[in-house]
């Protein structure tokens, strides 16, 4: 079944603190806005691991101004947004409150899950022995976020943004939709028609945008109607990885082909055995 609506209620589509929360989880690095000496926000670029709360265990220098600042005053924020297309468009969030410096063996195992992550850095970026890591502890969330006509601006409190999960299709979201959009395409223009409710030869051009556990966006035009727009999707039932995901796409796809062919499938049937 195919459930659709320009504008899907909030029960079709994830909590703003999950998408805050993989907004988070997908990016690495961020913007560090610390106060200077002379209170002139200063923003900065700096790389990070999380905790299992979500919250990111920052690598600072121990000479940079930045680390400087926070020294003098911990308040600071941190301003995430993918780098790339299409998770760019998806959201972005400030985690804002103070920092607090990560000690002993957690800092050690911190270093080494930076490292990991970041395989070790380069040049300016490169691992020093005098590096030195802080625990952004969040207590609030700016986020921006909202696909279509939902688009919003909002404060998420700390409690909402560490009690989220981050979404399980987050590593892959990026490949399945420019697999999507590349390999299948028929398909992708399909389920927009089907979901806008009109004939394929109507629609102009349709674009799948991103997916989530719970259904995808879809950018659809249609010849003659009221211009480009956003379109939700939702999912029968909730997928939890890649190949379901994928599964779940062509499933859409095949209950729009059928809707537009009014296929109706035949049903064999069996004879009941005949009682002894």
């Amino acid at each position: 079944m195919i459930e659709a609506e320009v504008s899907a209620p909030d029960s079709a589509k994830p909590s703003s603190a999950e998408v805050a929360r993989t907004i988070v989880d997908l990016m690495t690095h961020g913007a560090l806005a610390t106060a200077g000496a002379d209170q002139v926000p200063l923003g900065t670029y700096a790389s990070y691991v999380l905790d299992t709360q979500g919250q990111p265990i920052l690598r600072l220098r121990k000479e940079a101004v930045h680390t400087a600042n926070l020294l003098r005053n911990p308040q600071c924020s941190l301003f995430i947004q993918p780098d790339d297309m299409p998770a760019r468009i998806l959201a972005r969030a400030t985690l804002i409150g103070k920092v607090e410096k990560v000690e002993g063996e957690d800092a050690e195992v911190a270093a080494q899950r930076h490292a990991e992550l970041h395989f070790g850095g380069v040049g300016v970026d490169a691992p020093q022995p005098t590096d030195q890591y802080y625990k952004l502890l969040v207590e609030r969330c700016f986020y921006v976020g909202g696909m279509g006509s939902k688009c919003q601006a909002e404060v998420i409190t700390a409690a909402e943004y560490m009690a989220a999960d981050a979404d399980p299709l987050r590593d892959c979201a990026a490949a399945i939709v420019e697999y999507q959009n590349k390999e299948r395409t028929e398909d992708v223009l399909r389920i927009a028609a089907f979901a806008l409710g009109v004939p394929l030869e109507r629609l102009e051009g349709a674009q799948l945008l991103w997916l989530d556990r719970l259904g995808i966006y879809l950018f659809a035009a249609t010849v003659g109607g009221p211009g480009a727009q956003v379109v939700r999707v939702t999912f029968a039932r909730e997928v939890t990885d890649e190949r379901d995901a994928q599964s779940t796409l062509t499933m859409l796809a095949q209950v729009a082909w059928e809707k537009e062919r009014n296929y109706i499938p035949i049903m064999s049937t069996v004879p009941d055995p005949v009682a002894s």
